[in-house]
């Protein structure tokens, strides 16, 4: 068997770089920067899990007493962080006096007292944060200053203690040991690349034999953001692995998958020239594990001065263990703008 080598650490110095940068000062310091990075890592992937985001690109550098990370994510449909459902007794009643009591479901109303900070992951999608931003542009601030008394400050004052992303923060500068100074960049893929969406309508319409079913629209949303951004695999690894942990019927979701990539890979505003993916597992739940191949385009795997990203991820459900391994060939600058 031939050895199967990492297409990101071979094309490292290449066309590659390293996700972590630090300067250690003495030899100790490697093990130890390159320890906490993978935790690091590990912990903002957690993170915007539980918060509904998935994680697109990531990059951490060390500088003296600064910690800098760049976070790239995109917003799934179950984002519904600060929202707490009320419940709600519906009471119906015949011409027989026959009493029946229903209970339902009611979204409350988002507070959006929060900080700026805090609001980035307590709207419902990325637009709102920018309506607010409008709206707060609009008014003087001749109508806010009368109405802040103390109570107003301590209650936004504990809400910054309180808030997503001030416990985020608590939880990197215990680990790093309260030495570090954290700067985050956070930028969403969802929010810039709307008016994409619409030029691609038309080819949506090959998929109508998928309507109804779970993952549609949340499919081409991400997928989208598959083809017409760079470093992608781990977005595309990460998508089919929770749809396999979702779905039982696995091998209509890899026909959708197989589709859908084919129309957005050959439209002309596609940045990926090719994207292969293989799943190993007991594919719609039968007795021995098998493994399928998607290839959409061309995907020239051995040769080094092709820009290859790779990723992996391994996913459980009920069924057992699922392996996914996508690689995903960007075009050259030479071709782009040819």
């Amino acid at each position: 068997m031939g050895q199967k080598v990492n297409p990101n650490i071979f094309r490292l110095g290449i066309n590659k770089k390293w996700k972590t940068e630090f300067f250690e000062k003495k030899r100790h310091e490697l093990p130890l920067y390159t320890f906490k990075g993978l935790e690091v890592k590990s912990y903002v992937e957690r993170f915007l899990e539980m918060q509904g985001l998935v994680l697109h690109d990531y990059k951490q550098q060390y500088n003296n007493s600064t910690l800098t990370l760049y976070i790239s994510y995109s917003v799934l449909p179950e984002f519904i962080l600060g929202k707490k459902s009320k419940t709600e007794k519906l009471v119906l009643t015949n011409k027989l006096n026959d009493s029946k009591v229903i209970k339902g479901e009611k979204p409350a109303s988002i507070n959006f007292t929060q900080d700026s900070h805090a609001l980035l992951f307590k709207t419902r999608t990325p637009a709102d944060y920018y309506k607010i931003k409008k709206y707060l542009t609009k008014h003087s601030q001749k109508d806010f200053k009368p109405r802040m008394n103390n109570s107003v400050l301590d209650f936004s004052q504990s809400q910054k203690v309180t808030g997503v992303l001030s416990n985020f923060f608590k939880v990197l500068s215990l680990f790093m040991g309260n030495r570090f100074n954290i700067i985050i960049n956070f930028c969403c893929l969802n929010k810039d690349l709307g008016f994409l969406k619409k030029t691609q309508e038309k080819n949506f319409i090959l998929l109508q034999k998928f309507k109804g079913t779970p993952f549609l629209k949340e499919g081409i949303e991400l997928l989208f953001h598959v083809v017409y951004a760079k470093n992608s695999a781990s977005l595309l690894a990460k998508f089919v692995a929770m749809q396999m942990k979702k779905v039982k019927r696995h091998k209509f979701f890899l026909s959708f998958l197989k589709q859908t990539l084919t129309v957005l890979v050959n439209s002309a505003l596609s940045k990926v020239k090719g994207i292969k993916i293989v799943i190993k597992g007991r594919l719609n739940g039968v007795p021995r594990a098998k493994h399928k191949i998607l290839t959409i385009g061309d995907v020239p795997v051995q040769s080094v001065g092709a820009s290859i990203d790779y990723a992996q991820v391994t996913t459980h459900n009920s069924n057992g263990s699922y392996g996914i391994k996508v690689w995903v060939v960007e075009k050259s600058n030479s071709s782009e703008n040819s």
